[in-house]
């Protein structure tokens, strides 16, 4: 075996692992709400985890693991066999909890340090001891007959060196059989048992081990059973495969051999009992656990994650190519039908020349000589000659034109025309059976895609559980310390998440968690003297919405006081008196996010640093992921977590307003209406509709999206102005809204592209998508849109538009940037220029003042701290004490996030103080206010 094999096999190990640990966690946590029944089968279960663990820990070579793992199995079967389980002790969980963290330390250690032994191993090895002792203690020993001196004495070397080395592979064999048993192969694998036991047996005779001989016995009985099944097979097969596995134990111990008898498993369909011997009696215990069987192993390939992104993304190409494709197709279609009207009129046109030569031709014989339609006839023989020798022929002569027809090139033409039109509609036949068959395989690669990307996307998300499954046992711990009882509620533990969001997604989890007990959940006395429950509860809830997931982390608590943080604001020196009154809900709920601000007055092992929300809103950000807060005072606080998807293909509404199309997700659209200018209602100068028994707000579409573009030459529609008006009602957690727009355009299937960085997600926008004809598109995010308060939304509030539009490029106020990073210079020019603000940058402190002091009007100077020959704070107190540049305000963009920095910016008077990585959309939503201060 390769080290690449090796470390393949360790990698698999770790995920075991660590899917065992998290089961006998979750299982010894549910014990305590769980019923006698319940209660015994996750006994067996953690017996069952156990045991795997010190197999496979035995098998790579990390004995430590396995030593672990072993007395941590011991402390199961006592648990097992030795106690009420309906009187379960809160102090016997607590206990096991601790050993399983000990055992998880000990395969970390030993997965890092190849299974040499550390200190902390050790201390590990030795907690896990002291566990079993203390069950050994509180619920006595297992009673062992009298062994005579010489066998207690430790084994002789040549024995254990057999049972080191030689018997172990014995084993191996003996398991591996029994869990590739099946039904087809029950009599190969009967076969090889047989060998398992000749070999076992032969050994106990040969060491002269009569007792180890009567353990390897039971495995002849079972495979010499007449009514021999699979599954008993396996149940008592696994049973007697541990009893092997402890009497090689106890024999390299120098114990005596102490193994119940197994029980037999009882035959699924009705049979008559086996009779028992007259020596052999049922034990008074439950027979061991049937252990998982595990499938049979399938062949594995290790792919590197950027490839399988990659794969990925290619999927998301293929799709928009496949819609591409579609809208061809459909395209054909339409081109196959016109071309099939087309062909039906030029066969009209064709009998109409037909029809005029007849009607001509039968005018001139009814007429005779000297009638006037002979002179017609004539004239069109003489522009189409006769063909066919015609009237010159002797033969023709003999007849008159109703005995012979005559034919000139006109009548020839007709019919060519005729002809050529039969001919082009039988190629447009063709061409039709062709876009079927186009449009069919079109479907058939449209099922193909969907399957596709099923499938890749199964290799890159996990359940969200497995980002939550640790939360319960931490909360179970601060009940207990801080004597609170909260319950914790999971809802939507199946819904996928992208496995690389995980590690970024935990620590949050644990924050908000902690954040919730510590700040939002009362007392139980203060809960019931307000009306609530003694018991709080915090809900954690993952869904899928609109190319998304959102994860929500709501308690029932007290809720978040705003005056409080306002109050914290300004104690904290972070804004004036007058400033902190000026701040919304929104303003006040971010400071939450700051380092080192907290609400709480003392410090705690739990909050009063204002470390947890920093820490949450950091590791979001690295993931392209968002927080908002949402709080009742008195009712309780939501967290909101939005994270991108790796890959979303999602069915979207295709709206079209203020000349752009818009994709809005299907799933947040609660339902499309047509109402009519009537159906309107006014709340002042705010629109509503009235709906399911109800009023909502109803808004402009283009009032809520925000383009840095400069709008076209034509005005754009009102749809409030029109007779029927297109409205959407959306949904999300924020409410309903109803929103109006220009035209409803269609269904569509679309792939969701975040925007990469060092782009922000702008407000309102959830990413983009490419349709089949190449234009790119913008998706909404409904739950910001839903959230956002319009000002501008009454049906004559044209004007109050106009007063909204940005200043022109010559009216717009000047910006100066500071920074000695020429990238962090140029991404924040485009962002300002975006948003038509001018921009002159500065490469440090000493270049801003020249530019200031020749005569630059600047309206706002955004400035970095660290900087060459002179930096932030040295330009920040230069600008401050000359008078000419005193009014002009200042804000800090800057790495430095502590406490210490920020307060020394606002003593030297900054007048806000951001941190990078910044946020586009808080910084342009803060720049309007600082240069409006300033004019005031």
């Amino acid at each position: 075996m390769n080290d690449d094999d090796l470390n393949e096999l360790i990698d698999a190990f770790t995920a075991e692992c660590e899917e065992f640990l998290q089961s006998m966690e979750t299982n010894l946590l549910a014990m305590e709400a769980a019923g006698l029944k319940e209660r015994q089968a996750a006994v067996k279960e953690m017996f069952r985890a156990a045991h795997s663990i010190k197999g496979a820990g035995s098998m790579l070579g990390f004995q430590n693991v396995s030593a672990a793992a072993h007395t941590l199995e011991d402390c199961f079967v006592i648990l097992r066999d030795r106690t009420d389980l309906a009187a379960l002790e809160p102090t016997t969980v607590s206990v096991l909890l601790q050993g399983v963290d000990a055992l998880k330390k000990i395969t970390i250690e030993s997965v890092q340090h190849s299974d040499v032994t550390t200190p902390d191993q050790t201390e590990n090895l030795e907690a896990i001891a002291q566990i079993f002792a203390q069950f050994q203690a509180k619920y006595g020993k297992s009673e062992q007959p009298p062994v005579p001196a010489a066998s207690q004495s430790s084994a002789p070397e040549t024995l254990k060196l057999i049972f080191e080395q030689q018997v172990p592979p014995l084993f191996n064999r003996l398991e591996t059989e029994l869990s590739q048993a099946s039904e087809a192969d029950l009599t190969t694998s009967v076969t090889t048992l047989k060998q398992v036991y000749y070999q076992l047996s032969g050994l106990a005779g040969m060491l002269q081990l009569p007792d180890f001989g009567k353990v390897a016995a039971a495995l002849s009985t079972l495979i010499e059973s007449p009514d021999l099944t699979l599954q008993r097979l396996q149940s008592e097969g696994w049973a007697i495969a541990q009893n092997l596995q402890t009497a090689r134990q106890q024999i390299l111990e120098g114990r005596a051999i102490d193994i119940p008898e197994i029980s037999p498993t009882p035959p699924l369909s009705p049979s008559p009992p086996l009779p028992l011997s007259p020596s052999s009696t049922p034990p008074e215990i439950s027979p061991s656990p049937t252990l998982p069987v595990p499938n049979p192993q399938r062949p594995t390939i290790r792919v590197d994650l950027e490839r399988l992104t990659e794969l990925v993304n290619l999927v998301g190409e293929l799709v928009i190519n496949r819609t591409n494709l579609e809208l061809q197709e459909s395209e054909l279609r339409g081109e196959v039908k016109r071309i099939r009207r087309n062909i039906v009129d030029l066969s009209q046109f064709g009998g109409q020349l037909r029809e005029e030569y007849d009607r001509l031709s039968f005018a001139e014989w009814r007429g005779g000589n000297g009638s006037s339609g002979l002179g017609k006839v004539a004239a069109v023989e003489t522009e189409f000659p006769m063909i066919a020798n015609g009237k010159s022929s002797p033969v023709h002569a003999h007849f008159d034109i109703l005995e012979m027809d005559r034919y000139t090139e006109f009548h020839s033409t007709a019919a060519e025309v005729i002809e050529t039109a039969q001919a082009i509609s039988h190629s447009a036949t063709k061409l039709d059976t062709l876009a079927i068959k186009f449009e069919r395989s079109t479907d058939q690669l449209r099922r193909i895609t969907e399957q596709l990307r099923s499938r890749v996307m199964q290799l890159r998300v996990v359940s969200f559980s497995r980002a939550v499954d640790h939360l319960p046992r931490a909360l179970r711990e601060m009940c207990l310390t801080y004597d609170k009882d909260v319950n914790l509620l999971l809802v939507g533990r199946d819904t996928k998440i992208d496995e690389s969001l995980l590690d970024a997604l935990r620590d949050p989890l644990i924050h908000l968690v902690r954040n919730a007990f510590d700040h939002g959940i009362e007392m139980p006395e203060v809960r019931q003297a307000s009306g609530k429950p003694a018991s709080g509860q915090i809900e954690i809830e993952a869904r899928h919405q609109g190319g998304q997931t959102i994860i929500t982390v709501a308690d029932d608590g007290k809720g978040i006081d705003p005056e409080i943080i306002r109050r914290k604001v300004v104690t904290k020196g972070l804004a004036t008196e007058e400033q902190a009154q000026e701040f919304s809900i929104a303003e006040l709920y971010d400071f939450l996010f700051w380092p080192g601000f907290s609400t709480t007055e003392g410090v705690s092992d739990l909050s009063g640093r204002g470390v947890g929300l920093d820490v949450v809103r950091t590791n979001l950000r690295t993931v392209r992921g968002t927080v908002k807060v949402d709080s009742r005072l008195g009712k309780g606080t939501s967290f909101i977590i939005k994270l991108p998807l790796l890959l979303s293909i999602t069915d979207a509404l295709m709206v079209k307003t203020d000349h752009n199309k818009i994709a809005v997700p299907l799933d947040a659209v609660e339902e499309i209406l047509h109402i009519k200018a009537s159906e309107v209602h006014l709340a002042g100068n705010q629109p509503m509709l009235w709906w399911r028994e109800e009023f909502i707000r109803l808004v402009r579409m283009q009032d809520l999206l925000e383009y840095s573009v400069l709008p076209p030459d034509a005005p754009s529609p009102d749809p409030l102005t029109q007779d029927e008006i297109p409205v959407l009602v959306l949904a999300s957690t924020e409410g309903m809204l109803a929103v109006a727009v220009e035209r409803l355009i269609g269904q569509q299937e679309i792939v969701v592209k975040p925007l990469p960085p060092p782009l922000s997600k702008p407000r309102g926008v959830l990413g983009t998508t490419i349709l089949g004809d190449g234009r790119v598109v913008n998706i909404l995010d409904v739950d910001d849109l839903v959230g956002q308060p319009v000002v501008n939304s009454s049906i004559a509030a044209v004007s109050g538009k106009l007063q909204e539009l940005p200043p022109s490029s010559s009216q717009s106020p000047q910006i100066l940037v500071v920074d000695d990073s020429y990238t962090i210079r140029q991404l924040l020019s485009l962002t300002l220029t975006r948003a038509r603000y001018r921009v002159v940058q500065a490469k440090d402190g000493v270049d801003a003042l020249e530019k200031l002091q020749n005569g630059l009007d600047c309206s706002l100077a955004i400035v970095d701290i660290e900087m060459p020959r002179m930096d932030g704070f040295e330009l920040l107190r230069s600008i401050r004490s000359t008078e000419r540049f005193a009014k002009i305000p200042v804000a800090m963009l800057t790495s430095r996030s502590g406490e210490k920095h920020r307060q020394m910016a606002m003593e030297l008077g900054a007048n806000q103080y951001f941190t990078k990585p910044y946020s586009e959309a808080q910084l342009l939503q803060a720049i309007p206010k600082l240069i409006h201060h300033s004019i005031i």
